[in-house]
């Protein structure tokens, strides 16, 4: 190598070992300031809450999604075919015990009717005669004038019958669901009309829970039911179920 190139290599190297020592003192005298400053500042304060410790019986709690039964539930349908004439089933409806649901066309039974009156009325006029005449007639024919008047009266009340069974009632205050029925449909017998899901006081609250959790529930144990974001009050009994632990609980359907 030349002298001038080793003197450029040496001067290369000693500029780089300077600007290192320059890097490392500025760091030191950074570092020590911050040490300074940090010294300066006050001891954090802990903030201490204190107790009386107590003995508390501990219990697990455990989560299960169940499903909210109405205590009466069913299914309506109406016992005999015929041509409904008026409708008022309006879904989510709360209605009274005996409230008109669906009124089937009853125009034909309500004559048949009038006329099984009339002839209970000639029935009856006839026995009158009958028993008037005494012993001249025979004790059959009176017996036969009586008989007519019963099948007379028989049939007013089987007409009746037919008539009501056409009239569909809510048998209990509930709360109506989806209907699918018209004004001027023929309706065989058995078609469903809607579902009744009963308003009363309480409701049932079926849910599963595993063996190992169910072995630590007793007989009147609370349970928090939360149905869309409310609390309400439960309060029931255990069983068992195909093997399965279910608890039924009977719950208020007011929040709490």
């Amino acid at each position: 190598m030349s002298r001038r190139g080793w003197i450029g290599s040496s001067l290369v190297i000693v500029t780089v070992l300077g600007a290192g020592a320059g890097l490392a003192v500025w760091k030191y005298r950074a570092i020590q300031k911050a040490e300074a400053a940090s010294a300066n500042q006050p001891e954090p304060m802990e903030s201490v809450t204190v107790a009386v410790a107590t003995e508390r019986e501990h219990r697990r709690t455990t989560t299960s999604i169940g499903t909210v039964l109405a205590l009466r539930s069913i299914t309506l349908r109406n016992e005999l075919p015929g041509t409904v004439r008026q409708v008022m089933l309006t879904p989510g409806q709360v209605v009274e015990a005996g409230t008109v649901l669906v009124a089937f066309d009853v125009s034909v039974e309500e004559a048949e009717l009038r006329a099984q009156q009339a002839q209970a009325v000639l029935a009856e006029a006839q026995l009158a005669r009958t028993q008037r005449a005494g012993n001249a007639l025979s004790g059959l024919e009176l017996d036969r004038a009586r008989a007519e008047r019963d099948v007379a009266l028989a049939q007013i009340v089987r007409s009746r019958a037919v008539i009501d069974k056409k009239t569909i009632r809510a048998p209990f205050r509930a709360r109506v669901g989806l209907s699918d029925v018209h004004p001027g449909q023929y309706l065989n017998e058995g078609a469903q009309l809607t579902t009744l899901q009963g308003v009363d006081g309480g409701v049932h609250v079926d849910f599963t829970v595993a063996q190992q959790v169910v072995a630590g529930l007793r007989e009147g144990d609370t349970v928090d039911i939360f149905a869309a974001g409310e609390r309400v009050a439960a309060s029931g009994s255990f069983k068992l179920r195909e093997g399965v632990a279910v608890a039924t609980r009977t719950a208020s359907s007011e929040p709490k």
